[in-house]
């Protein structure tokens, strides 16, 4: 791991945090400081608060987790790209196969034609820059009292992560505080409300048609996730110095069952495939799908949780909105009977949903974690020395 210095020239945030700390007469590293300032005001307020012309130490990523790229990588990322899918266009056992090559080949895929009113993903888009735009004050209004692990918050990406996040819980109703949805800008609650309850009826859609690409009856996938926990999280990459020192989000696979995702036409979404980064090249009214770790589970490694990152770019900020459908924290996730027999025996054991979770994000763990967890793992993790943990995000 790279070293990390506690302070460098010019770095004024660093500086401004260990001066802090000097008169104060405080013990504690500065980084713990600047950890509270990330997780509470973000990476915006940090570089316009502290006029930012580098990135701070603090933000560096060791040189495994940069955004390394193979030279022959370049042909491919100019030539391959993932799957796009038309949902009216196709139908049948057409669109099944379709469905079924993209969650088996790359994991990732986009989809058309999803139903989703183009004007509400519109104004979910405008409202959500808009939103990062607005002074801190009313952005931190959006955090509960537990802050980073309550059902609304406002701050920095976990990682240190060069990227903000305003993150909400949407279902059940029992973990959602819609009074501390935003309220500005104007209109901005009611449209989240809506967008939510769209995404999760595409959400079922989706699981019910990954289902029947497996061959399972339609409604396994979603009856499997009982009743299911849906998470927004709508993220912020303010430009940053210099992105060959520090990522958006790190590499990771996501935990729970299936994510969609709405991505502006800035790009900086990478997926891992045959040794490569290819980028998600933002498509017009398309959303991003990808398989989450329980869906690589259920359909007994037949499908593929993949490895996904975001880069970072020093012209413009990206804006991008991720909706995580994930299964009941007491749900028992399993290789589906229907999948598993004597030429096909069950490549992961049953586990309570709930225990996954506390394992990853303790252990880092993930299907393809070659750390030493209690699945089987593939290259992708060791190739990259990559692993999963803290608040992840597209």
């Amino acid at each position: 791991m790279a070293a990390m210095t506690m302070s460098r020239p010019n770095d004024p945030f660093t500086s401004d945090i260990a001066r802090f700390h000097e008169v104060k007469g405080a013990k504690d590293e500065p980084f713990a400081e600047l950890t509270r300032f990330h997780e509470v005001k973000g990476v915006r307020e940090m570089v316009e608060s502290f006029r930012v012309r580098e990135v701070p130490s603090y933000y560096v990523k060791p040189v495994n987790e940069r955004r390394f790229t193979p030279p022959s990588a370049t042909l491919m990322k100019m030539e391959q790209q993932i799957p796009c899918i038309d949902l009216e266009a196709l139908s049948g056992q057409e669109l099944l196969s379709a469905i079924a090559n993209a969650c088996r080949d790359w994991g990732f895929f986009q989809v058309l034609n999803h139903g989703l009113p183009s004007q509400l993903v519109q104004n979910m888009a405008k409202h959500s820059s808009e939103f990062f735009a607005q002074p801190l004050e009313e952005k931190i209004k959006c955090s509960t009292p537990a802050r980073v692990s309550g059902p609304v918050h406002f701050g920095g990406g976990g990682n240190r992560d060069w990227r903000d996040v305003l993150k909400l819980n949407c279902a059940p109703a029992s973990i959602v505080a819609k009074e501390y949805w935003p309220q500005r800008p104007a209109g901005f609650r009611d449209t989240m409300e809506e967008y939510s309850t769209q995404q999760q009826a595409l959400a079922i859609r989706l699981l019910k048609l990954i289902s029947e690409s497996l061959g399972l009856e339609s409604n396994y996938l979603v009856e499997a996730c009982g009743e299911p926990k849906v998470v927004m999280a709508i993220n912020h990459y303010p430009p940053c110095p210099d992105p060959s020192l520090t990522m958006g989000i790190k590499a990771h696979s996501d935990p729970n069952t299936i994510t969609m995702l709405v991505q502006d036409d800035v790009g900086g979404l990478q997926v891992f495939k045959e040794d490569r980064w290819i980028d998600v090249r933002p498509l017009p009214n398309a959303l991003v799908i990808n398989v989450g770790d329980q869906l690589q589970i259920l359909s007994n490694g037949k499908y593929s949780s993949c490895l996904h990152r975001v880069v970072n770019n020093n012209r413009q900020a990206r804006t991008s909105i991720a909706t995580f459908f994930s299964p009941a924290h007491a749900c028992i996730i399993g290789p589906a009977p229907g999948l598993v027999d004597e030429v096909n025996p069950a490549i992961y054991p049953n586990i309570v949903y709930a225990d996954y979770i506390k394992a990853f994000y303790s252990q880092a763990l993930g299907p393809n974690n070659k750390n030493g967890g209690y699945l089987a793992g593939i290259e992708l993790h060791r190739t990259y020395n990559c692993y999963t943990s803290s608040s992840i995000s597209s």
